[in-house]
């Protein structure tokens, strides 16, 4: 039993690894620099750029549709090549702001 205990003690649990605060982190890292990325009213920054707060509260956006815009690049945001992990947590944050 005690050694069950310590191998499930060295087994990754990405989820757990991931935690609610890496999409947080990873759209302070990313997206800050034009986006209001932190739980904010639901407003546009001065740039025009919408808040994540104001992308969350959209009656259209949904999971698909994020991964989808975040899988391909826009107009004005640069392609930052995210991996699945990556979008999947930063959709995951942004869903989380409503």
């Amino acid at each position: 039993m005690k050694k069950l205990i310590a191998l499930l003690l060295f087994l990754p649990f990405p989820a757990l690894a991931q935690g609610p605060g890496y999409g947080a982190a990873l759209a302070e890292r990313w997206c800050m620099a034009c986006h209001i990325v932190e739980p904010a009213p639901r407003t546009a920054s001065a740039n025009g750029i919408p808040s994540f707060s104001a992308i969350a509260a959209k009656s259209t956006t949904n999971a698909e549709q994020l991964k989808a815009y975040l899988s391909i690049g826009h107009t004005r945001m640069p392609d930052f090549s995210l991996s699945n992990r990556e979008r999947q947590a930063l959709v995951d944050y942004i869903l989380s702001l409503r």
